[in-house]
């Protein structure tokens, strides 16, 4: 097995050989545990980008994890960091019986930027990830996804994006245009641009068609449907997303624009939903 350090830093790991590594260290850690694993996420969504995206998985086991097992994969996600920092590894632990029934309810174990949580809320742990697993996952290990019989129901994906949309993306546009305003000089990471102008568009694009789309897809969707005075915008996020774009920084207007994209998707959205809610 190479070494991170042996691996030249313009080779970033393959989602394959990351994922080898990841079962190796925790079949040693808690032998027998993973029974299932799932690639959901960008992958699934064909849209990974090596060196930039982090891999999104769902593993299953027999049935929902202990304390015991918590604190073996604790373990198990301490010496992955160590060995392979990125991509991070990232998903809830649940056991086969969770997914025939709504998410939201659970309180899985779950990895975020590589580290084990096993307390509070799993964001994962929501009707849009089930839909991507039974519609788009990657089976690693374990039966195929059309076997598991995944619960999905689209009344409860649309109600989570419309929820979603006013309480993380409003909030989230109104501090973009605040910091702007703040200083109209402030420079923005291209990476927090490219999550403004997409991000939104891909819970907009559920809430009307229903089904989910990479941030890559959001941008094709919302040169679409948006309208045209976002498309500069829009364009220039796609590139960031692609790794094509020459951006080093992102300045107000741009961010004051992305913002503006967020509130029209809650708008439209809402109005549309007001009615059945």
């Amino acid at each position: 097995m190479e070494h991170p350090e042996q691996r030249p830093a313009d080779r970033p790991l393959d989602v394959a050989t990351a994922l080898g590594t990841y079962l190796e260290i925790v079949d040693s850690c808690a032998p027998g545990l993973v029974e299932g694993l799932y690639v959901v996420g960008s992958f699934a969504l064909d849209d990974w980008r090596p060196g930039h995206s982090d891999i999104d998985i769902v593993a299953v086991t027999a049935e929902p994890a202990t304390d015991e097992d918590a604190a073996n994969l604790v373990t198990a996600h301490a010496l992955l960091a160590e060995h392979q920092p990125r991509p991070f590894i990232d998903g809830p632990y649940l056991a086969w019986g969770d997914l025939i029934t709504p998410p939201m309810s659970l309180h899985r174990p779950w990895s975020l930027d590589g580290r084990l949580h096993h307390d509070g809320d799993c964001f994962e742990l929501n009707p849009v990830s089930w839909y991507v697993l039974a519609s788009h996952g990657v089976t690693v290990r374990g039966p195929s996804v059309e076997r598991l019989g995944i619960y999905v129901d689209v009344d409860a994906r649309v109600r989570f994006v419309v929820d979603n949309l006013a309480s993380y993306w409003a909030p989230l546009a109104d501090d973009v245009h605040k910091a702007c305003n703040a200083d109209p000089t402030r420079a923005f990471d291209p990476d927090s641009f490219e999550w403004c102008a997409l991000g939104a568009l891909r819970l907009h694009h559920t809430a009307f068609r229903g089904g989910v789309v990479s941030k890559r897809g959001a941008g094709e969707y919302g040169l679409e449907v948006a309208p045209e005075r976002y498309g500069e915008v829009l364009r220039e996020a796609m590139a960031v997303r692609a790794g094509t774009s020459r951006l080093t920084s992102v300045g107000t207007e741009w961010m004051h624009v992305a913002a503006d994209l967020i509130q029209w998707c809650t708008r439209s959205v809402a109005a549309a939903a007001a009615p059945g809610i």
